[in-house]
């Protein structure tokens, strides 16, 4: 079932429903209304001195106290020809009535209310296959009064206004129908150009398709947020490619390397121990390289550091614990200086990985007599060397996947370093640039957004 036809089934079924509600609600309103009426007119009634006076004028000679009685001439009638009127003594049986009128039939409440008195008593009964809404009530004389009028014509209203109401009804349905059939084509077209444009998509793998915009509802938004999609998609893919074409050509160098090395070692027999000395330590040399870019390239394009659980900790206490383990491991020294303390929501193992990598970087390119300075304030990081410095139009550049500034392409390193520490600034919502150093060297500053600490 199409979602088109979906929405006119539910608006056709809703408009429906309520209605027929209305319908009844209208019927149940009418009818109690026209009841109420007749019920006001059956008291009215009660009182007309006809009725009340009837049981001071007994009926005449002829009179045998049962329907077809006759009214005596010389006494006030005992209704008008709207209603029907027959009157009771105490022991329930019809003493007066108006000639030719249908009788009332009397049950045991009836009678007991003639017997005892009571409140006046309402009901609806059949008379000759007409119905007739009866009022019964007592007399200060004694006996009780029973007042009878056809309700035939308020049922025939009743009914042209339930005819009337219904096929109104069916006419509103069929407009809400239709209405609603044009409104979900409106409704639905976009939904539908959204279906095309990714059945399409999927089918010919062209991420360039957009969708054009032209409503600004929530309709008009998800086609937005469509085409940001496609737009990321296709960024994504376009990286994806510059990063297996980039990772081919900065494998292919130590794999030939290697290659060559390996070669050299088979005729071993033509080489002396200083040389196969040589050749073995470059091919290690070469092999840490092509590892360290491999577990490089695996971070990279996995980013498995975004599945890390975010952890609260203190900055300073983080950095200070990844400077230890970088001066044990590379024997140089490092001066860690903390002026500010600041609570950071980070995922700890990326956090350490980046400072690791500003650490590496600034040991490469620094004399081995200089130390490194670590500077922590608040949710800045500072990583400063005096090594050759970067020039002011690679700063932005050697962030870039496998770029490596003029200065350092005679070092050794894959130029992922940097990039894959910009990435974990950005999965924490921070930021990382190079700065230049007064004196000569570089600054590394990783800024990382701070919380309040409760």
């Amino acid at each position: 079932m199409s979602l088109r036809f979906r929405l006119l089934l539910v608006v056709a079924t809703t408009f429906a429903i309520v209605v027929v509600g209305c319908i009844y609600a209208a019927h149940v309103s009418t009818r109690r209304e026209l009841r109420a009426e007749t019920d006001r007119f059956l008291l009215q009634r009660a009182h007309d001195p006809g009725i009340t006076s009837g049981f001071d004028h007994p009926p005449g000679p002829a009179s045998t106290g049962v329907s077809g009685n006759k009214e005596p001439d010389d006494g006030p009638q005992l209704a008008e020809p709207d209603a029907v009127v027959q009157l009771l003594d105490a022991k329930g049986r019809v003493v007066r009535s108006i000639a030719n009128q249908p009788a009332i039939p009397v049950d045991s409440r009836d009678k007991n209310i003639a017997a005892h008195g009571g409140d006046p008593r309402f009901r609806t009964v059949a008379i000759s296959g007409t119905q007739y809404r009866v009022l019964t009530v007592s007399s200060p004389q004694g006996g009780a009064a029973q007042i009878a009028r056809s309700i035939a014509d308020t049922n025939n209203v009743l009914s042209a206004l339930d005819l009337r109401l219904l096929l109104i009804a069916l006419a509103g349905t069929a407009v809400a129908a239709t209405s609603a059939w044009l409104i979900a084509r409106r409704i639905v077209r976009p939904v539908e150009q959204l279906t095309v444009a990714a059945e399409q998509i999927a089918a010919t793998q062209e991420l360039e398709h957009h969708i054009e915009i032209t409503r600004r509802d929530e309709l008009g938004r998800l086609a937005a947020s469509f085409n940001t999609m496609l737009a990321a998609l296709g960024s994504s893919r376009a990286q994806q490619r510059r990063l297996v074409m980039d990772a081919s050509h900065e494998l292919r160098t130590p794999l030939t390397a290697l290659r060559t090395n390996i070669e050299l070692l088979q005729r071993a027999g033509t080489l002396d121990e200083a040389q196969r000395v040589e050749l073995v330590d470059a091919a290690q040399v070469e092999l840490a390289e092509l590892g360290e870019l491999v577990t490089e390239l695996v971070d990279l394009a996995t980013d498995a550091r975004a599945e890390e659980p975010v952890q609260r900790v203190d900055v300073g206490d983080l950095i200070e614990r990844v400077v230890e383990r970088e001066r044990r491991r590379s024997g140089r020294p490092i001066i860690l200086t903390r002026d500010t303390d600041a609570v950071v929501n980070v995922r700890v193992s990326a956090i350490d990985r980046a400072v690791h990598n500003l650490l590496d970087n600034a040991g490469k390119f620094s004399p081995a007599d200089t130390p490194i300075e670590v500077d922590v304030r608040g949710g800045i990081v500072e990583v400063r060397d005096r090594g050759v410095g970067v020039a002011t139009d690679e700063r932005s550049l050697v962030f870039d996947r496998f770029y490596r500034a003029a200065a350092a392409r005679s070092q050794p390193g894959s130029g992922l370093g940097l990039a894959i520490v910009r990435q974990i600034a950005e999965l924490h919502g921070g930021t990382v640039e190079l700065l230049e150093r007064e004196g000569g060297g570089t600054i590394a500053r990783l800024t990382l957004p701070t919380t309040v600490d409760a």
